[in-house]
């Protein structure tokens, strides 16, 4: 089993798979340790669709909802490799589109639904 240093720069998107730097040399006090098994790296998906109220599934699981991951310094961390995308809306014509991630790479994602006839 592997242990990662977690630090606040993880929740903003940046990876990094160092030591926590602090002052005095050793680790920072925010860093917390986590026991995982092999994880991979993880590259962003910022997502700029209309209307962005609309729902994120990735890999069948919910993310949350477009605003969450729209506009600058904003986007949905994933690990590197393939990933199913869904985003649904009630009255729209879902969308699903097939991604591949890169380690440390954000891509974007623009679209807008088209309305259901139905």
């Amino acid at each position: 089993m592997r242990t990662l240093m977690i630090s606040a720069a993880t929740i903003v998107g940046f990876a990094w798979f160092g030591p926590i730097p602090s002052a005095n040399g050793g680790s920072g006090a925010q860093a917390a340790a986590v026991h995982t098994p092999q994880t991979r790296p993880n590259g962003g998906l910022q997502i700029d669709v209309l209307p962005r109220r609309a729902a994120v599934f990735v890999d069948g699981v919910a993310a949350g909802r477009v605003e969450e991951f729209s506009g600058y310094y904003r986007h949905l961390a994933l690990p590197a490799g393939d990933h199913l995308v869904e985003i649904l809306e009630s009255g729209y014509r879902p969308v699903a589109f097939e991604i591949l991630i890169f380690p440390g790479r954000t891509i974007t994602y623009r679209a807008t639904l088209e309305a259901s006839s139905d």
